[in-house]
């Protein structure tokens, strides 16, 4: 956000910007085009379109052009903001004189991010009032918001969601640092933002490019994420990287933001809000592969005050891998996801003491590539949860009894307890076969060879989508019982067999009978 100060000055670079355009408006000169690209509604390989737009103010970056038109009209301002400014170091080799016509030409050339604003040689009041507002800042500072937008993969929404999430999320230590969470929210991209990512693809090319991230045939789901600076970047960076951080480094002064970050903690910041907000997705959504393939940092600018596009300066890579079965975020799910993520968002962060470990292992199965290494990690992730704390019985037993009392009847699958009993002692089953006899997994429809639950054979592939959706609710069933009975997931188990023992000998004898089975 720019300093107070600037208001002071706002008038004279006002009238400046005025007298400039007024005397050099009938310049005959045609003003530089810049191309874009924008999504169409075509097919996959016919899905951009290419158009151009004039950007009049390029012509005020020419140093002959300044030399030539140039008569002081910024004076009076430049040697307000200087007055303003850190005192340039002891043995600074350019003049106070040199350092104001340098501000000074800093200003010559807003003139022509208002003319980006305008679109036309001709001022004009509300595109300068908007480009002061979101570009007039000193060089040395960034913007006091930075928004990300995270393209969501497999995943599509109804184009009239938006699902804001609660953004009181905390670390240990306090991850956030320099930053807090201003808006965090689920929603479709719009057209100004495809616009600017299928731009930033592909810059200034007459070439169509396929846009990996962005569907052109329905709303492109995203994340949102707009980070409040809570302190001047000139104290993070001395804080931080211990940089001093100075107007004067270059003898060219710049009135408009470079975007400067800790980059870093930046990044951290990123990683840890959307590792978070993944994680929610998936145990809501296990049967697909949510995820995130690339982040983009979107800023205000003239491209999108005209209805252009959203300008992004840069983007973030993440690891996503591609699913045959996508997500739709539908009405239903719009409702269910915030009210998930304002109980849990606590417990889905990174590095949580008590669900890193079964959200870590259950987050593995959507990467891993071979079926044996997706039952290990869910068998893995259920003796990190399910298993913990001792009862009779082995660790097989113990699994089915306890998946069985958790789940019950309301589970995603809508099986009865007997089989849910049954399918996570033959998930165990598997495991042993996998882990100590080096045995593949069926995943051939061949009728001999299946793995058999309750009377229903699964091949591999389909009997670890349900192991997945059934490790999803029994991650979600503890968040819900450790979050009513402020307990850990052994205090948990505990209760479980209890409960159990005191149940009549004929059902336990059944149980351990079943075991043997």
């Amino acid at each position: 956000m720019a300093p107070v100060w600037f208001s002071d000055v706002r008038p004279l670079i006002k009238n400046g910007v005025e007298k400039v355009i007024e005397q050099h408006q009938n310049v005959d000169i045609d003003p530089p085009i810049q191309t874009f690209h924008q999504l169409s509604s075509g097919g996959f390989i016919d899905n951009t379109e290419e158009f151009s737009v004039p950007t009049p103010g390029d012509l005020f970056d020419d140093n002959d052009l300044f030399d030539n038109l140039y008569e002081g009209e910024f004076k009076e301002a430049a040697q307000r903001i200087y007055a303003q400014l850190p005192e340039p170091p002891d043995d600074d080799e350019y003049s106070k004189t040199g350092r104001i016509e340098s501000i000074e030409r800093a200003l010559f050339k807003f003139v022509g991010v208002v003319l980006n604003y305008a679109g036309e040689m001709k001022f004009n009041e509300d595109a300068f009032a908007a480009a002061f507002d979101e570009q007039f800042e000193p060089r040395f500072t960034d913007r006091e918001y930075s928004r990300f937008l995270l393209c969501l993969k497999n995943t599509t929404i109804e184009p009239d969601i938006t699902i804001d999430l609660d953004t009181s999320i905390q670390g240990s230590p306090d991850y956030l640092g320099p930053y807090g969470i201003d808006t965090l929210r689920i929603r479709p991209l719009d057209r100004l933002e495809e616009v600017g990512i299928a731009t930033h693809e592909a810059p200034r090319t007459g070439v169509i490019e396929p846009i990996d991230t962005l569907d052109a045939d329905r709303p492109n789901a995203a994340l949102e994420i707009v980070l409040h600076r809570r302190r001047p970047y000139r104290e993070i960076a001395r804080d931080i990287d211990d940089i001093e951080i100075s107007p004067w480094e270059r003898a060219d002064f710049d009135v408009t933001p470079v975007d400067v970050y800790p980059w870093k903690q930046l990044t951290d910041v990123i990683d840890f809000i959307s590792t978070s907000v993944r994680r929610c997705l998936r145990l809501l959504c296990p049967l697909g592969t949510v995820g995130f393939e690339k982040g983009y940092h979107v800023v205000p600018g003239w491209e999108s005050y005209r209805g252009i596009a959203t300008p992004v300066t840069f983007e973030l890579e993440f690891e996503c891998p591609s699913s045959t079965t996508g997500t739709h975020i539908t009405e239903d799910r719009a409702i269910e996801i915030p009210r998930f993520w304002s109980t849990h968002r606590r417990q889905l962060v990174p590095d949580h003491s008590k669900f890193q470990n079964p959200l870590t292992r259950f987050e593995r199965m959507f990467s891993r590539e071979s079926l044996e290494d997706q039952l290990v990690d869910c068998v893995v992730g259920c003796e990190t949860t399910v298993l913990k704390g001792g009862s009779p019985g082995g660790n097989r037993y113990r699994l089915g009894v306890r998946t069985a009392v958790l789940l019950g009847e309301q589970n995603t699958q809508n099986w009865s307890s007997e089989r849910i009993a049954k399918f996570f002692k033959t998930l165990y089953e598997y495991r042993n076969k996998v882990v100590h006899d080096d045995t593949s997994l069926p995943d051939e429809p061949t009728g001999g060879d299946l793995i058999s639950v309750g009377g229903k054979e699964f091949v591999a592939s389909s009997f670890l989508i349900r192991a997945r959706e059934l490790y999803a609710d029994l991650i979600m069933e503890y968040l819900d019982l450790v979050a009513s009975e402020h307990g850990s997931i052994q205090d948990i188990n505990k209760s479980v067999d209890s409960g159990v023992l005191k149940q009549s000998g004929e059902i336990r004898q059944e149980l351990f009978q079943s075991d043997q089975n």
